[in-house]
Formats: structure tokens, sequence, C-alpha cells
């Protein structure tokens, strides 16, 4: 099956927001143990928020009944290169309109975070 027919764009947007989510609420960021970790939690958090925002207003309630594809344990950095991935699968015009600018914003993001670890 081709990726593209996985999980419909509006899905993989919510696995974005949830992902970008897992990644602010993550405990091993708070300012005082590691303040650039602390930094990209904030970032991931303010990216997630924007996303939200796009959603069409009837599907922020799914959000909560969405299941991550990701490790439990994994770092705020993985995270958020996992949601960039996400981000990446579909052509920009499947996701909502305004979608290009947050997900320019996750990719800078991600370019923190490769430059934090």
């Amino acid at each position: 099956m081709n990726e593209f027919n996985a999980v419909d764009p509006t899905a993989t947007w919510m696995q974005i927001i949830a992902i970008l989510t897992a990644a602010a609420d993550s405990p091993h960021t708070t300012a005082a143990a590691r303040p650039d970790l602390h930094s990209l939690a904030l970032g991931a958090q303010i990216v997630a928020s924007r996303a939200v925002a796009l959603l069409p207003f009837d599907s922020d309630g799914d959000l909560e009944d969405l299941v991550l594809e990701v490790a439990a344990s994994s770092t705020v950095g993985e995270l958020i290169r996992a949601a960039a991935k996400a981000a990446h699968r579909y052509p920009l015009d499947r996701f909502p309109a305004g979608a290009a600018a947050v997900i320019s914003e996750l990719d800078d993001l991600v370019a923190d975070a490769e430059a934090a670890s």
C-alpha cells in the first residue's frame, strides 16, 4: 500500500499535533535541568497550537482519540523529527490552508533540535 493511502491528511495533521504536544509535555524538559530541551518543548507547543488553529472546528475533539505511533521513551528531538516526517508525508495542498507556514516553523524546530543534540 502506498504511504499516501495509509492515513488521510486530516488524520495525519492531528497526529502531528499530538506528537508535538507529547514533545511539549515531555517530563525531561524542565528549565532548570535542561534549558535547551525546555526551549524545544516550548517551540513544539507553539507549533502545535498553530496547527490546532488550522483544524476544522468539528475535529478538535478527535485529538483525544489518537494513538501515537512513537515510543513513549522518545526524546523531545525524536518527537519533533517524527512530527516533521509526518508533515512531509503529503503535498502541502492536501493539508489545511495555512499549513505551509506551520510546517516551515516545524522544519525550523527540527533544525533547532539537531543543533541541541
